[in-house]
């Protein structure tokens, strides 16, 4: 019975090791950055005329901006990884009036989770990527003094708090597709869609979602 168990445990440990070796977990790191183009699906019920923003602003045209970010990968296996990013972001998006625009501005992070699969493809490997993320809004501008994070829609009487037409925070869902090289240099194109309303109105019909997609060149360590 001993030599059957010490034969079954020399053969788990020769599996293991062998497994081990084929599907080699690691850590790495690295860095990537580089333009974006970002802006609002939105909409706004034409009814509201008690706000400045109801019915004014038409659409949200696409403006360049940039983005550089930090990511750490752990290896799962070859072919999979699991990836926590984190960006820094410099975003721009035109709103459309009835008969101008406003160019709005805002400075912010990205924090997501991305779960990475690669495919091995002439000397180098094909990335898909997809997982949740948070954006925050540190800083805000706009022209003609419209910044829909920053406008007073009106002052609760019972705390006398503010309430900002739109929020500062929202959740989201990114789909990246890249391409690494054998030198560990890499070209992605990553896509994110706000998944919240940011609009702090509660009227049926309207609604803001951010979007942002960006095209980055990288490295891995």
């Amino acid at each position: 019975m001993k030599k059957l168990a010490s034969l079954f445990f020399v053969l788990y440990l020769s599996f293991s090791l062998t497994h081990a070796q084929e599907e080699r977990q690691y850590v790495s790191w690295g860095i990537v950055g580089g333009p974006n183009l970002s802006s609002y699906i939105m909409r706004v019920d034409p009814l509201l005329r008690d706000t400045l923003i109801a019915d004014t602003i038409l659409n949200s045209l696409p403006a360049t901006g940039m983005s550089l970010g930090l990511f750490l990968d752990y290896h799962v296996t070859n072919d999979w990884y699991l990836q926590a990013n984190g960006t820094a972001t410099l975003e721009q998006a035109t709103l459309r009036y009835s008969d101008h625009h406003s160019h709005m501005l805002t400075l912010g992070a990205d924090a997501g989770l991305t779960v990475f699969y690669r495919h091995p493809w002439r000397g180098g490997h094909l990335l898909v990527g997809f997982g949740p993320y948070f954006h925050f809004v540190l800083y805000s501008a706009a022209t003609e003094g419209i910044n829909l994070y920053r406008r007073q829609v009106y002052t609760d009487p019972a705390t006398g708090k503010s309430r900002f037409a739109m929020s500062d925070i929202h959740a989201g869902l990114g789909l990246t597709l890249g391409y690494e090289f054998a030198q560990h240099w890499l070209v992605q194109v990553d896509s994110r869609f706000g998944v919240t309303d940011i609009l702090n109105l509660s009227t049926p019909g309207t609604y803001v979602y951010p979007f942002k997609i960006t095209f980055g060149v990288g490295c891995r360590f």
